[in-house]
């Protein structure tokens, strides 16, 4: 097997090649300057025209959205302020230009200031460099700038390769290809990517660009507290990641929110597989009769939609809901709050039961939480695993019986295994959106029980956004960015981070050791 190459030594074998061949390099550095100008000396007019029409096209992109012919007027009866710079590409550039400058800079004038003797305003029709600098719009134009400018940096180093390439093949003798013949092949080569043009310009604007916006949020000082535009965020580096490392009180809550993260992720995944298989069995089992009937009844939770079902276990669990109202009539009140307090899920000995408001609650709410995953959960996994059961080879089973193996031994050793092997990565995928299961908690819980007071630290206080005990990161970050007392948007986008971080982890390398995913016929 030929050894791959390092990065390394593939651009020492690119200095050395053109080190060689320096006729072909004049060709390639004049494509470098002028798009197309190079296939223009190989004469490759065809091709020289597709580049240099690119060229144009970012150029007219550029120029036509921007406003250099009012530049040397303007500049001139509107001079920079005393001591203060002048930044002409925020007032005359282009959607490029501007788009990166803003990126790089989130502005340099606010609202309701001087600025070259005139005042800002947050929105001024007749004169734009007079409107107030918006920090997050030049958040967001700036990548869309990028990821233009990105295309356009990908064609530029295309057309230097092929003037470099078509040069050596030309003083070899070799007969060039024409621009037809080039954008034949093109079309022929990557017809699989050209098709997929519209698909991935959706993903660019519609998955890139807003990840890519909360992903930088991480780096600036955006909270509710800057007013925009009369003040812009600004890029402080790695300041909030310090926050809720080196705060002790952030710390010791993130620390718990994450904790209970994993826990909630980890068990609500697995109760609802346990339960689900458990389910499957019984149901495939010779001995149960009508199976239809009992499928149709256990999937019935699955049917219904999540929100609804939450909804309603939320009335059930509230202080005078049914759960409370069932353990009145029944006379079981007094009885099943003292096992609840004696096991430790509950706090106090209360009458009636406060399932989601006690401070003292936490962990009761914790375990309603799970059951009723449990409830609108197992019923996938049972119709999951069902269908792997009714695939299940009969012959292993009769070679086993023959042998003297048990029941038991037989799911133990053939069914449990290959029941694994079918459905790893849907149990990888159902963890990852447990951790990510804002609806659980939000209309479940809405997060309560509430901390005590006294565990939270004063500097969470004071910015807002507290999470209750069975907030899980996901429904943190929604208090976080949008409860009227916080809106810390920048805290929000660094536990956003944290969350790829580790549910990407957790889901490649539990994939990758799945044979069952990537074993080919």
């Amino acid at each position: 097997m030929k050894k791959k190459k390092s990065l390394f030594e593939r651009i020492k074998n690119i200095f050395s090649d053109v080190k060689k061949n320096p006729d072909p390099l004049k060709s390639a550095i004049m494509s470098f300057f002028i798009m197309g100008l190079g296939q223009l000396r190989n004469k490759q007019k065809s091709k020289a025209a597709v580049f240099f029409s690119v060229l144009l096209v970012f150029l007219l992109a550029e120029l036509l959205t921007g406003n250099y012919q009012y530049a040397m007027d303007e500049i001139s009866r509107f001079p920079a302020d005393s001591g203060t710079p002048l930044y002409f590409f925020r007032d005359y550039g282009g959607m490029i230009s501007k788009g990166l400058w803003g990126l790089f800079t989130l502005g340099k004038v606010p609202g309701q200031i001087l600025y070259r003797g005139q005042f800002v305003e947050t929105f001024n029709k007749t004169i734009p460099w007079l409107t107030a600098d918006n920090s997050v719009t030049l958040l967001g134009t700036g990548l869309i700038a990028l990821i233009l400018s990105g295309i356009f940096l990908t064609f530029w180093l295309m057309n230097i390769r092929d003037a470099y390439i078509s040069r050596k093949a030309h003083l070899r003798g070799e007969t060039i290809e024409t621009g037809l013949v080039y954008v034949r092949r093109l079309w022929s080569d990557m017809f699989p990517y050209i098709v997929l043009v519209p698909a991935l310009i959706m993903i660019l604007f519609f998955t890139l660009i807003p990840f890519l916006f909360s992903f930088l949020l991480a780096f600036t000082n955006y909270t509710y507290r800057i007013p925009i535009p009369n003040q812009l965020i600004k890029w402080v580096g790695f300041d909030t990641f310090k926050l809720i490392v080196a705060d002790a009180g952030w710390f010791k809550i993130f620390s718990q929110v994450l904790g209970w993260t994993f826990v909630y992720a980890i068990m609500a995944s697995a109760s609802c597989y346990i339960l689900g298989m458990i389910q499957a069995i019984i149901i495939e089992s010779r001995y149960v009769k009508v199976k239809k009937l009992w499928r149709t009844i256990l999937i019935v939770p699955w049917a219904v939609p999540a929100m609804i079902s939450l909804m309603v276990f939320r009335n059930v669990f509230e202080t005078n809901g049914l759960a409370n109202q069932l353990l009145y009539m029944t006379g079981t009140m007094n009885g099943v709050s003292s096992f609840l307090y004696g096991i430790g899920l509950q706090g106090a000995l209360d009458n009636p039961i406060f399932w989601f408001s006690a401070v003292y609650n936490g962990n009761l709410a914790k375990v309603v939480v799970i059951l009723v995953n449990l409830w609108l959960g197992a019923p996938y996994f049972m119709m999951l695993i069902t269908g792997v059961l009714t695939t299940l080879p009969k012959d292993l089973y009769e070679a086993a019986s023959i042998d003297g193996a048990s029941k038991w031994q037989s799911f133990q050793n053939i069914t449990l295994p290959l029941i694994l092997k079918a459905t790893v990565p849907a149990i990888v995928m159902t963890f990852t959106f447990n951790f990510n299961n804002f609806g659980a908690i939000f209309f479940l819980t809405g997060g309560g029980p509430r901390w005590d007071d006294a565990l939270i630290p004063m500097s969470m206080k004071l910015s807002g956004g507290i999470p209750g005990q069975t907030d899980i990161l996901i429904s943190w970050i929604y208090n976080l960015s949008f409860a009227n007392n916080a809106q810390l948007y920048n805290v929000a986008a660094v536990y956003s981070i944290l969350i790829f971080a580790f549910v990407g982890f957790i889901s490649v390398y539990n994939l990758s050791r799945s044979k069952g995913l990537w074993e080919e016929d």
